[in-house]
This record gives structure tokens, C-alpha cells and sequence, in this order.
């Protein structure tokens, strides 16, 4: 495996380049402003709609607060990547990390494919999200006795296979754009049932129902506050790379956190609690009915365009990811072509099949649960290799954030390990075996790479 971090400033060429083509805030470079928006973007783009409904039936009328502290968790495991961005010569992101500060190659693959899983789960997530917004506003579940919700799903997934194959891929240009309908309209809707529920006397904020609740819904959600991390590995088509992204990731964060914090508020104040239990997935929808039809309408086609900007965008940037790791030997080379100019074309089928088994096969909790625990994992271990770069030539690193970082993921995947046990067995099963089916996978590619390495050493003695 390589440890030069070749496979990441590879993929941050081609982002760049990609983010060229759409023009930029500084001579075909883009500067903090779009870097805000494709984190605000990347971060609610798919969240808000996939996931918030889930977060509302673990915490109840505290989903605001359990979205305050997750936030608290996600800006020190910023802070950790942001500092290990200055303290390393690469620009892949957390693989690239591990292998340049570590050189523990097999600790850089666990993460690596956890990272890939990861992101498959992401997808499927948002896939599963953009299928019941669009059969909820067609208004059937079956046609011909086939579900409606799998068969969108499915569909936009192979879309934007299609276009990733075409080499349209992602564009910050486009998305820089989107992010004002993804994020604006719900913000609108989170300010205009503020408003209703303070005009009805609904408003409250829940502090007798303190619990462990909010802790456990927080890891619950823990998916939804991802997005951020991308920018990380297309950062060379960023002027002044480690500033913007410094301030682009700070920035986007908690505006981020407030629309969630906004909506979580609203929607728990205007919904009975057993009604979004009941169906979490159209919670948004739900909410917005209850003040008028148009504003239901102008949410749901805002998660329709959500959704398909964050599949789209994410599957462009995986690609590139998974292209990264191809090279560095952490995936098999039948992944795809390392040296493809951009996403490899089989990468870009195998990542779409899978995303689509996952979306088809799978309920909607144990893919969010899955990549939470997973994006609980990677962001904990970056936040405790943070702190071994303290006293590193310069690089400041105050502790206080990893620290909380570390400890805060770490409660997180504890609490959601024992919720999902205790509470959801099924789905924790689900995600068990899902993390055993990787594990065991990652092992046997490992195991091969190294007989086959030994071989190699044998041939050239003899």
C-alpha cells in the first residue's frame, strides 16, 4: 500500500478540475463561499429528509437538543481533520491520514472500506428518502402490484449512474446553486411553522423530559451531519485549500445545525409524536400539511431535489475516493482503473449496484443506523490521531476538541449499539451481519495481497 498520499491529491486534481470547468470565485478556483455552500449542501442536502424522522421517534420533543449535541461532537471532529489536513502533505482524507502519520497500512484499509460501506449506506439512505417523497406525491404505493417507493429508488440510483458514466459527474457550480433550494426552502418552512406553532400556543421545549434520549438520538442521527467531510477529498479545487476549507467547514457546520435544530423543533411542535413513529420517513411532509397544501408541495419537491443533488454528489466523490483507494492498493483492482481520468466506470456500476441493494432490500433504520456507527468509528478515530499530532513542527493542535471528539463518539457508539440491541434487535442484527459481511471480505483481500506479496519475495530469490 502506498503511503505517499499520491491516491488523494490525485482525486483532488480531479475534482478541481471539475469544479474549473463550472467557474469559481477566484480565477476558476473556488473560494469560502462555495466551499460553505457545498458543506451546507453536502450536510442537509439528504439528512434533513432521510433521517430526521427517525432522530424525532428516539428523542421526542428534544430532537432540537439532541441535534445541539451532536453538533457540539461533529465541530471538535472537525476541528481534528481540519488540523491533520495541516499536519499531513496528502489530500485524501482520513485513509490518507492514518497512512502518512501511522504507516499502519491494514488500520488505513479497515477505515478505507468502512468509509466506502459507509457512503453505499449514505446513498441508500437518500435513495430511500427521494422513493417516499416521490411516491407520497403520486399518491400510490403499488402500481401493477409492484412498489413505487424501491422502484424510484432504483431509478435515480441507476440515473446517475448513467451520468457518472457520461463523465458529467458532479459539478461545485451546480451544487453551489442547489444548495439555496435544498437549504432555503426548508429553512422557509422551519421559520413559517415557528410561526404557526407560537400563533397556536404550541410551542415548548421539552426540559422536563431530560434523559438519555437526546444522546441516543443524537448518535441515532449521527449520519446526517456527514457531508462536510467530502470537501476533504476534492480540497485542490479550493484557493488556499487549508484556510477556505478551515472556514468553509466552520462555517457550514452550524448553519447547518441550526436548520436541523429549527426543524426538529418545529416538527416534534406540530406533530403528535406517535404519528412520526408511526412513519418517520414523511415527517417533513406531514408538518408542512398541517399548514398548508403549497408549502407540503414546495417541501416535498425541495426533497426530491435534495436527495437526487446528494446521491449524485456523493456517488462523484466516493468514486473518486474508491478510484484513491484502488491505487493504494486498500480495494482490489477489479474495483475498477486506477488510472482512469476520472471515476472508473466499474467503480461507479459496482458502488450503484450495491447502493441499490441496500435501498431495495434494506428498511430505512438499518441503513441510516449502519452508516451513523460507521461515520461514529472514522470520525472518533480521527478525532484520537489528532491528539498524537500535538507538538508536531507547526501544528497547533489544542486537545480540548479531539478529546471531546474521542469521548463523544465513543458514547455515541455505545448508546447506539445498546439502542439498536435493546430497542430495534432486528436492525441490529441487520447491521451486524452487514459489518461481519465487510469485515470478512476486507480480511480475505488483505489475506490474498499478502500471500501474494510473499510469493513475489519467493520468485525473486529464486
Amino acid at each position: 500500500m502506498s503511503t505517499d498520499g499520491t491516491g488523494g491529491q490525485d482525486g483532488g486534481g480531479n475534482g478541481g478540475q471539475n469544479g474549473d470547468n463550472g467557474g469559481g470565485d477566484n480565477g476558476g478556483e473556488f473560494g469560502v463561499t462555495t466551499a460553505v455552500a457545498l458543506g451546507v449542501g453536502g450536510i442537509v442536502g439528504g439528512g434533513i429528509y432521510a433521517a430526521i424522522g427517525i432522530v424525532v421517534a428516539a428523542a421526542g420533543i428534544l430532537t432540537w437538543f439532541a441535534y445541539s449535541i451532536a453538533t457540539v461532537v461533529v465541530l471538535c471532529c472537525a476541528y481534528s481533520f481540519i488540523k491533520l489536513n495541516d499536519a499531513t502533505e496528502s489530500s485524501g482524507g482520513s485513509v490518507s491520514y492514518i497512512e502518512e502519520l501511522t504507516g499502519r497500512s491494514t488500520i488505513a484499509g479497515v477505515v478505507g472500506w468502512t468509509l466506502v460501506v459507509g457512503y453505499i449506506g449514505t446513498m441508500a439512505m437518500y435513495a430511500y428518502a427521494f422513493g417516499m417523497y416521490g411516491q407520497m406525491l403520486i399518491g400510490f404505493e403499488y402500481v401493477w402490484g409492484l412498489p413505487v417507493r424501491q422502484f424510484i429508488s432504483i431509478s435515480v440510483i441507476a440515473a446517475f449512474v448513467g451520468v457518472n458514466l457520461l463523465g458529467a459527474g458532479s459539478s461545485a457550480a451546480v451544487e453551489r446553486y442547489l444548495v439555496f433550494v435544498q437549504a432555503g426552502i426548508i429553512a422557509v418552512f422551519g421559520l413559517i411553522g415557528l410561526w404557526f406553532g407560537a400563533a397556536n400556543y404550541q410551542l415548548r421545549l421539552g426540559f422536563a423530559e431530560l434523559g438519555l434520549n437526546p444522546i441516543i438520538a443524537a448518535s441515532v442521527g449521527f449520519v446526517s451531519f456527514e457531508g462536510w467531510q467530502l470537501l476533504f477529498y476534492d480540497q485542490d479545487q479550493f484557493d488556499d485549500p487549508d484556510e477556505t476549507l478551515a472556514k468553509g467547514v466552520f462555517v457550514s457546520i452550524p448553519i447547518a445545525a441550526s436548520i436541523y435544530i429549527l426543524v426538529g423543533f418545529v416538527i416534534t411542535t406540530l406533530l403528535p409524536e406517535e404519528v412520526i413513529a408511526a412513519q418517520p420517513e414523511p415527517a417533513l411532509l406531514y408538518g408542512a400539511l398541517l399548514i398548508s397544501k403549497w408549502l407540503a408541495l414546495a417541501v416535498g419537491i425541495a426533497g426530491l431535489v435534495s436527495t437526487a443533488s446528494a446521491i449524485n454528489s456523493t456517488m462523484f466523490s466516493e468514486a473518486i475516493f474508491a478510484k484513491n483507494l484502488i491505487s493504494d492498493d486498500i480495494l482490489p483492482d477489479e474495483m475498477g482503473d486506477a488510472d482512469a481520468a476520472a471515476a472508473p466506470e466499474r467503480t461507479v456500476i459496482v458502488i450503484g449496484v450495491l447502493t441499490a441493494a441496500f435501498t431495495a432490500l434494506g428498511s430505512l433504520e438499518a441503513v441510516v443506523e449502519f452508516a451513523s456507527l460507521a461515520f461514529i468509528v472514522v470520525f472518533g478515530a480521527m478525532s484520537a490521531l489528532a491528539l498524537t499530532v500535538r507538538g508536531e513542527e507547526d501544528v497547533d493542535v489544542n486537545p480540548i476538541p479531539p478529546l471531546l471528539g474521542t469521548i463523544g463518539s465513543a458514547a455515541f457508539f455505545v448508546m447506539l449499539t445498546w439502542y439498536l440491541y435493546s430497542q430495534l434487535p432486528a436492525v441490529f442484527w441487520l447491521v451486524v451481519a452487514i459489518a461481519a459481511a465487510v469485515f470478512a471480505v476486507e480480511g480475505m483481500y488483505f489475506k490474498r495481497e499478502e500471500l501474494a506479496e510473499g510469493v513475489q519475495q519467493v520468485e525473486k530469490r529464486v
